[in-house]
C-alpha cells in the first residue's frame, strides 16, 4: 500500500512539475533587449518561430495628457517609466505621483528589412484600469475607456493579443492608460512582441493550463459536494468542496479572465469585487474546513475571530474600488496568520497521532507555500498566473487519500455498479424493442430544431432591418427612398445615413461577398468597424483607407472582403464628394444629363497597402441620385440574361419627372417581370437620393 502511493505521488508530483513548466516549453525571452529612452533597438534581431521580445524598460512618459500619433510639435516629457513599474510614486520635480491619473507612454521600435511585413503578435497584459493602443497611428484596440477624470473612465482590466503587420522599419507605440480605481496604476507585468507561431503557442499553453485547472477545480468540489450529500456528517467534506468552488471562481475572474469571454457585457466593477470577495471568503471557509478535520486540535475562538475578520473586509468591497484595493494589505497579513494557524494545528494533530495527519501535513506544505508565493508576488505587482491552484491540486491528491478511508467500502460501490449495469442492460432491451418509436420521437425533436431555427432567422431579419436607417429620417434639402430585399432571411448588403455636419450628409452603401447568415455576420463587422470612424473623418478616401486597414488588421483571418461606395453631398456649395471601393458605377442625373461615378479603387479587404482617391461633382436642386447594389445589375432571367445597366437607365429616364418612391416602385416591378419565374440571386438594394 505506502509503495503504491508513493508511485502515485510521483506520478501527481510529474503531471503538475510538467504543467508548470509549460511556460517554457517554447518561449526563449530576449533579456538583454530592452527600451533605452523610448527606444527598442531590434535592428540585428531577427524573429524566428521562437522569438519573443519583452517590450520593458524606458518608455516615454507624459503624465496628465493624452497625446494621439502622430506626435505634431513639441511635447512636454514628464520622464521616461521603466515598464512594467507603476507611475506611483514618480518623482517630478521633487513631487511624487499618485496612483491615480492618466498618461501616455510612448515607444519606438526599430526592426531590420526581414521583419516588414511579417505578421507579428503583441501581448498585452493586465493595465490598470484602462487603456488603448496604437501602432504607427492605427488604434490596434484595448481594454475599457481611459479618460481624462474618472467620471470620463470607464475601468476594464484583461490580458489581451494584438497582431501587429510592420510596414516599415520603425514601429511607434502609443498608450493612452488611465487609472482612477486601482492600487497600482499602469501594467501589472511585463507586454511583449514576437512571432505569432510563439505567442501562439503561449497563449494556447496559457488557456490549456488554466481551463484545465478551473475544471478541475469545479469537478473536484462536485464530487466533494456530492459525497457530503451522502455523508452529512462529515462537514470537512462540505467546507473543503465550498473551498474549491471560491478558487474555481477566482480561477475564472483572474489571470485571462474567461468569465469575460462568456459574459463579455458583464459590469466590471462587479467582476473585480468577485476577485476580491472569491479570496476574502476562501481563507475563513478554509480554516473551517480544518477546524471540522482535527476538531479536537483547533481552537473555536481563533476560528470564530478569523470568521468575524474575513467578514468586515467581505463589507469593504461595498466601498468604491479605489478604497478597498488598498486594504487588500490588511487582509493579506490575516492570510499569513491563517496559514501559520493551520500548520501549528495540523502539527498537534501529528503529535497526537490523529489518523492520516501525517498524509494532511505533505499537501498542506506544497498548498501553504504556493499561497504565500503568490501573497509575496502580489504585493510586489507582479500579477501573473498565481501558483496557488497548481498547489491545491496536490493538496487535493492527498485529501482524497485521507477521504477514501472515510467513505464507503469497496464491496459496496462494486454493488451498487452491478445494480447501475442491470438497469442499463434492461434500458437497452427496452430501446431495442421500442426503435420504431424512437425513431419517430427523434423526427419529432428534429422538426421542432427546424422550426427553432425558422424562428431565429426570422428574428436575425428583424434585427438587421431595425439596424439599417429607415425613410423617415428627416434631412433639409433631401429626399431619399430605399428598396432593401435580401435573398434570404438576412443578407450582405449595407447601408447607413447621416448628417456628417451641418449642411452635408453622408451616404454609404456597402455590399458583402456571398450572402445568408454569412454575409450578415460580415455586415456586422461592416457596419462596427464604420461606425467607429465615420463621424471623425472626413474626407472620402482618408474613411476608405482607414476602413480598409481596420478590415485587415482585425479580420485578416476571415477574409472578409466587400465593394463600397461612400457619398458626401455639400448642400451649401451645391458638390458631391465620392469614392468608390470596386463598387457597380452609380448614377447621377442633373442639368447636364447621365453621368456615371465610376470606382476609384480596389475593393475592401483585398490588400493591406492599396490607395483610394475622392472625386467631386456638382449636384444641386432638381438632380437625382441611383445607388445600388450589384444585385440588380445581376438579376438574370430565364434565358440567363442579366436586367443590366441599360435597363436600368431606360427605367430612369422614362421617370426623371416623378417622385423618387414611384421610380423605386416601378425599378422592382420592372425587375420582377423580367427575372419571371427566376428565383432571386442576390440581395438587392436601391437607394434614390433627391434635391428638393
Amino acid at each position: 500500500m505506502v509503495r503504491q502511493i508513493q508511485s502515485l505521488i510521483f506520478v501527481i508530483a510529474f503531471s503538475l512539475f510538467a504543467l508548470v513548466g509549460c511556460d517554457g516549453i517554447f518561449i526563449i525571452p530576449e533579456d538583454n533587449l530592452v527600451f533605452k529612452e523610448g527606444l527598442l533597438d531590434l535592428r540585428t534581431f531577427t524573429f524566428n518561430e521562437e522569438s519573443v521580445v519583452d517590450i520593458k524598460g524606458d518608455w516615454e512618459f507624459y503624465y496628465g495628457e493624452f497625446h494621439y500619433p502622430p506626435f505634431h510639435g513639441e511635447k512636454k516629457l514628464t520622464g521616461y517609466l521603466n515598464i512594467p513599474d507603476s507611475w506611483q510614486g514618480f518623482a517630478i520635480e521633487g513631487k511624487k505621483l499618485p496612483r491615480s491619473g492618466h498618461a501616455t507612454l510612448r515607444g519606438t521600435i526599430l526592426l531590420n528589412k526581414d521583419t516588414i511585413g511579417q505578421e507579428l503578435r503583441v501581448f498585452i497584459p493586465d493595465v490598470a484600469s484602462s487603456y488603448r493602443m496604437f501602432a504607427n497611428g492605427v488604434l490596434l484596440g484595448g481594454q475599457g475607456k481611459p479618460g481624462i477624470n474618472q467620471f470620463d473612465d470607464t475601468p476594464m482590466i484583461k490580458s489581451k493579443y494584438y497582431t501587429l503587420i510592420p510596414d516599415s522599419e520603425r514601429v511607434e507605440i502609443v498608450f493612452h492608460v488611465a487609472n482612477y480605481e486601482n492600487n497600482f496604476g499602469g501594467f501589472w507585468a511585463t507586454p511583449s512582441i514576437g512571432n505569432k507561431y510563439a505567442l501562439d503557442r503561449e497563449r494556447m499553453v496559457t488557456i490549456a493550463r488554466e481551463l484545465f485547472l478551473l475544471g478541475a477545480l469545479l469537478i473536484i468540489g462536485l464530487y466533494h459536494w456530492g459525497l457530503y450529500f451522502y455523508r452529512r456528517k462529515e462537514k470537512s467534506i462540505f467546507y473543503f468542496a465550498l473551498f474549491c468552488f471560491f478558487l474555481g471562481i477566482r480561477t475564472a475572474f483572474t489571470g485571462n479572465r474567461y468569465v469575460l469571454e462568456l459574459f463579455p457585457e458583464m459590469h466590471w466593477p462587479t467582476v473585480f469585487r468577485i476577485e476580491f470577495a472569491s479570496y476574502y471568503f476562501a481563507v475563513p471557509v478554509f480554516l473551517l474546513f480544518i477546524y471540522h478535520l482535527f476538531p479536537l486540535d483547533a481552537n473555536r475562538k481563533f476560528v470564530k475571530l478569523i470568521l468575524s475578520v474575513s467578514f468586515v473586509f467581505g463589507l469593504t468591497l461595498l466601498l468604491p474600488i479605489s478604497l478597498f484595493t488598498i486594504l487588500l494589505y490588511g487582509f493579506q497579513f490575516v492570510s499569513f496568520i491563517t496559514i501559520a494557524y493551520v500548520i501549528r494545528v495540523n502539527a498537534i494533530a501529528i503529535a497526537n497521532r490523529r489518523p492520516n495527519s501525517k498524509l494532511f501535513l505533505a499537501g498542506l506544505l506544497a498548498f501553504a507555500s504556493s499561497v504565500a508565493v503568490d501573497i509575496v508576488r502580489h504585493s510586489m505587482n507582479d500579477r501573473g498566473m498565481g501558483l496557488t491552484p497548481y498547489g491545491l491540486l496536490s493538496f487535493i491528491f492527498f485529501q482524497s487519500l485521507i477521504l477514501s478511508s472515510r467513505i464507503a467500502s469497496a464491496f459496496t460501490r462494486a454493488e451498487e455498479l452491478a445494480e447501475s449495469l442491470t438497469i442499463s442492460n434492461d434500458s437497452l432491451v427496452a430501446m431495442t424493442e421500442n426503435l420504431e418509436l424512437i425513431v419517430e420521437d427523434r423526427t419529432f425533436r428534429l422538426n421542432s430544431t427546424l422550426q427553432r431555427l425558422k424562428k431565429d432567422l426570422l428574428l436575425a431579419k428583424k434585427i438587421q432591418q431595425k439596424i439599417l436607417p429607415t425613410q423617415e429620417l428627416s434631412i433639409p434639402h433631401i429626399k431619399f427612398h430605399l428598396y432593401f430585399e435580401p435573398q434570404e432571411e438576412v443578407g450582405g448588403d449595407f447601408y447607413d445615413i447621416f448628417e456628417l455636419n451641418e449642411g452635408t450628409v453622408r451616404f454609404f452603401l456597402a455590399d458583402a461577398t456571398g450572402h445568408g447568415i454569412q454575409a450578415a455576420l460580415y455586415t456586422m463587422a461592416i457596419k462596427s468597424e464604420y461606425e467607429s470612424i465615420k463621424r471623425f473623418i472626413t474626407k472620402t478616401d482618408d474613411l476608405m483607407n482607414h476602413l480598409n486597414q481596420k478590415i485587415q488588421n482585425k479580420f485578416a483571418g476571415l477574409k472578409i472582403v466587400f465593394s463600397c461606395f461612400l457619398l458626401d453631398i455639400d448642400t451649401k456649395e451645391n458638390k458631391i464628394y465620392y469614392t468608390s471601393a470596386g463598387h457597380p458605377d452609380q448614377i447621377l442625373m442633373g442639368a447636364e444629363g447621365v453621368k456615371f461615378l465610376p470606382r476609384t479603387g480596389n475593393i475592401i479587404g483585398l490588400r493591406k497597402e492599396q490607395e483610394y482617391t475622392q472625386d467631386t461633382a456638382k449636384f444641386g436642386p432638381g438632380d437625382r441620385f441611383f445607388l445600388f447594389t450589384d444585385g440588380i445589375l445581376e438579376q438574370k432571367n430565364s434565358r440567363r440574361e442579366e436586367f443590366g445597366q441599360e435597363r436600368i437607365l431606360q427605367v430612369l429616364k422614362d421617370l426623371k419627372e416623378k417622385p423618387g418612391d414611384r421610380l423605386i416602385a416601378d425599378m422592382v416591378i420592372n425587375l420582377f417581370t423580367f427575372q419571371g419565374k427566376v428565383n432571386q440571386e442576390d440581395d438587392q438594394t436601391l437607394l434614390v437620393i433627391d434635391w428638393v
